[in-house]
């Protein structure tokens, strides 16, 4: 997955860029990152588990009863300075990419302030969204 670069950093793919980016902020399951990332959770789970192994992430479990508890992942420092790394070491398609995740960002939040005052603008959204998925799963 990682390759590792002569100078002994550490090069990351871009769902490991990704998965570091959903877990920096706050501990997450794996179930959680694989929805953020848009991945099957098998795959997340050898990604994070890749991470694990570099000490770029670190596993905490919180127990909710006696008999049951639950893996939350969160990145380490080293995880964090790894991520920075790679946002300065980036070439201009991590720049647009990161351009467009952050315009995308911006957007989903524009249009929920304006989704919570109006019923109308919701629905509106609603059913645009629901044409998306629909066109997008029968053209695939």
């Amino acid at each position: 997955m990682s390759s590792i670069l002569n100078d002994n950093n550490l090069a990351l793919n871009r769902w490991e860029i990704q998965i570091l980016k959903c877990i920096s902020k706050n501990a997450m399951t794996e179930k959680k990152v694989a929805r953020q990332v848009s991945l099957n959770g098998s795959v997340v789970s050898e990604l994070i588990t890749n991470l694990m192994l570099l000490g770029f992430v670190q596993r905490i479990r919180k127990r909710r009863m006696h008999f049951s508890s639950r893996e939350y992942f969160i990145a380490t420092m080293e995880g964090l300075e790894a991520l920075e790394a790679a946002r300065r070491r980036g070439n201009s398609s991590i720049f647009w990419s990161q351009f467009t995740s952050m315009m995308k960002d911006n957007g989903e939040r524009i249009l929920l302030e304006f989704s919570e005052k109006s019923l109308a603008f919701r629905l509106t959204l609603g059913v645009a969204k629901s044409t998306f998925r629909l066109a997008k799963f029968i053209l695939k």
